[in-house]
């Protein structure tokens, strides 16, 4: 009975992980409403409006908060990303950027004192923000329904959520399941270097949007 119990509780975690998103979801089409239908920019994207930085990292894109000394300060100080759902109260519950099946070191009980505000530092969190379109494009308006916007955490193999597959939020707002048949996108990211990690992350998106994916050799 045991390994019954370890999937009906997996599944209820999915559930969980689901319903989270799509709260980060409906914050962010709130956070659009008010900022002339743009999504949240990142320094990690080359072609946010933020321009910090001229790399492109999308890989980092589960960034909440960046470290203080690690880019220029902002009027929104160092949230970044979904972040900014938070620093502006779209999404005020730190609880709701975190997958209750995740493994890996980047808890909330690592960055509860970040969360509090009793110290400066990185947050990361579980999921991962596209915080672009298919075409590169910021407007929500632009996107389509079944565009992907956020998943499980891509950063590396230790934060990937689920054993099987993700959980993908769509510009729409549906969230589905991605089964990652035959392990395709989980041996990827182990595979990665450091000259194919933002590649493969794009084409990460790419294959969620339902497009063609090679996994990196």
């Amino acid at each position: 009975m045991l390994p019954s119990i370890s999937m009906v509780r997996e599944s209820a975690r999915k559930v969980i992980c689901s319903s989270s998103m799509r709260q980060i979801g409906l914050g962010m089409n709130l956070y659009a409403e008010d900022n002339k239908d743009m999504l949240p920019s990142s320094v990690f994207l080359a072609n946010s409006e933020a321009r910090y930085t001229e790399a492109y990292y999308p890989h980092l894109m589960d960034t909440i908060r960046t470290s203080p000394d690690e880019f220029e300060p902002r009027e929104w100080d160092q949230w970044d990303g979904l972040g900014l759902l938070y620093y502006k109260s779209y999404v005020s519950a730190p609880g709701v950027y975190y997958c209750p099946s995740h493994t890996g070191e980047n808890t909330i009980e690592k960055y509860e004192d970040q969360w509090n505000f009793s110290t400066e530092g990185e947050i990361i969190a579980n999921y991962q923000f596209r915080g672009v379109g298919p075409d590169g494009q910021r407007h929500l308006y632009n996107m389509r329904a079944t565009d992907a916007m956020v998943t499980d955490s891509l950063r590396s193999i230790e934060d990937l959520n689920h054993e099987n597959g993700l959980n993908v939020l769509a510009a729409g707002l549906a969230v589905t399941w991605f089964e990652d048949v035959d392990s395709r996108l989980m041996l990827s990211v182990m595979s990665r270097t450091d000259e194919s990690i933002a590649d493969d992350t794009t084409q990460a998106w790419q294959l969620f949007d339902g497009g063609p994916y090679t996994p990196v050799e």
